[in-house]
């Protein structure tokens, strides 16, 4: 019953996250964003995340993962009520830091209060169904909501043309966000994993969740390979809106953004699936790199296609392949951390996921002026294969 209950506050939460994701840039535009701008923007966020991840990673560990993911839902509430009221640089700053800040508190409280619960239930030798559950969920919800967050904007503009086209997206948000509160509040249940155990005080906690990380070279791994998908995304989630406009014959196909969005995490659900199905009794490490350098293929290949089906096509692969190895990623991952300590450890692979996307959004903000956007993922691209480099000897 609770793994149900958990799923569908996961799906819901996720599919609130998806209706910006077909959006976000244009969205920016709309409240005073120029081009050059939407990586400082972005990197803005990742700065927030990088600054408040672990300390929130923390919290949650010892202050409780229900009221630190209820904690995230306010914050996101503040952030769509900002964005949505405001206009200008100055808002968008303080839209993105809040955007960041929520984010930062998410990351890791609601995942590692399924995840234990997963655990106490079934056991620990289930690790790779609870991964693929939550996901394929995650991926569900936002493949529909972004799927939502394509159409909202032409209803808005149909039919609300008093407001901006892109507010209507802000909204519908806002409104599932606090309902996802509601349900949280009231019937998400937590479990004290360390009820019988000496209260751990902050800075121990630190201690003992930074051993762990740096006397493990499986985590080490992983997180030298996360930072490169940060790097990728900062290029990918920033740029893919203005590029695939410009592939577009006219203005009349506008709503192919959100279709993009839905197919794109429709494949990563896939790519979820498939791996669950197919590889998960192979070697997970070697399955891992095997699949992160696919990724790196299919991306070059995309960033060579100047036609709007073949781009919709293999920009969806590179899903389908991100998808398929988040699995194995979370598997190693998860299989490293303790209960305890769990929140912690996920929100500092978070943070790194966010310095990538940092690093990312500042090389982008200048190589933009001097490269096209397809050269921004051919950068990418190198990026990743030098981290497999990095870590294929020490992984297998």
């Amino acid at each position: 019953m609770r793994v149900r209950l958990y799923s569908f506050i996961l799906l819901l939460n996720s599919f609130a996250t998806g209706l910006l994701v077909p959006v976000l840039s244009l969205l920016l535009i709309q409240k005073g964003a120029t081009l050059s701008m939407l990586s400082i923007l972005i990197g803005i966020y990742s700065f927030s995340v990088i600054i408040l991840e672990f300390p929130t990673g923390i919290m949650t560990d010892i202050m409780g993962r229900k009221k630190t993911f209820c904690l995230s839902l306010i914050v996101s509430l503040m952030f769509s009520i900002v964005v949505l009221l405001g206009n200008g640089m100055v808002i968008l700053y303080i839209g993105m830091l809040l955007y960041g800040l929520n984010r930062a508190i998410s990351s890791g409280s609601f995942e590692a209060l399924f995840i234990d619960s997963y655990i106490n239930e079934f056991g620990k030798d289930k690790l790779h169904d609870v991964t693929i559950r939550i996901n394929v969920m995650d991926a569900l919800g936002l493949s529909a909501g972004a799927l939502a967050g394509g159409y909202l904007p032409k209803i808005s503009d149909k039919y609300f043309s008093s407001i901006g086209m892109y507010d209507l997206s802000l909204i519908v948000r806002i409104i599932l966000t606090f309902i996802v509160l509601i349900f949280a509040m009231i019937y998400i249940k937590e479990t004290v994993v360390n009820e019988n155990k000496k209260r751990v005080f902050i800075w121990e906690h630190i201690k003992i969740s930074s051993n762990l990380v740096a006397n493990n070279k499986n985590v080490i791994c992983i997180f030298i390979s996360v930072f490169s998908t940060g790097f990728l995304f900062s290029s990918l989630e920033t740029y893919w809106q203005p590029h695939f406009i410009s592939l577009m014959p006219d203005n009349s196909a506008m709503f192919l953004l959100g279709v993009m969005a839905f197919m794109y995490f429709a494949a990563a659900m896939t790519g979820n699936i498939i791996y669950g199905r197919i590889f998960s009794k192979h070697n997970t490490k070697k399955m891992y790199l095997l699949l992160r350098s696919i990724l790196v293929t299919v991306l070059i290949i995309t960033a060579l296609q100047t036609n709007m089906v073949l781009f919709m096509f293999f920009y969806t692969l590179i899903y389908l392949f991100l998808g398929m190895s988040n699995i194995p990623e979370g598997v190693i991952l998860n299989g490293e951390i303790p209960n305890e300590h769990r929140a912690s450890i996920l929100s500092l692979n978070s943070l790194v996921l966010q310095m990538g996307v940092l690093f990312g959004s500042f090389f982008n903000s200048i190589m933009i002026n001097y490269s096209s956007i397809p050269g921004l993922w051919f950068a990418a691209s190198v990026v990743i294969v030098t981290t497999i480099l990095i870590i294929y000897k020490k992984l297998v």
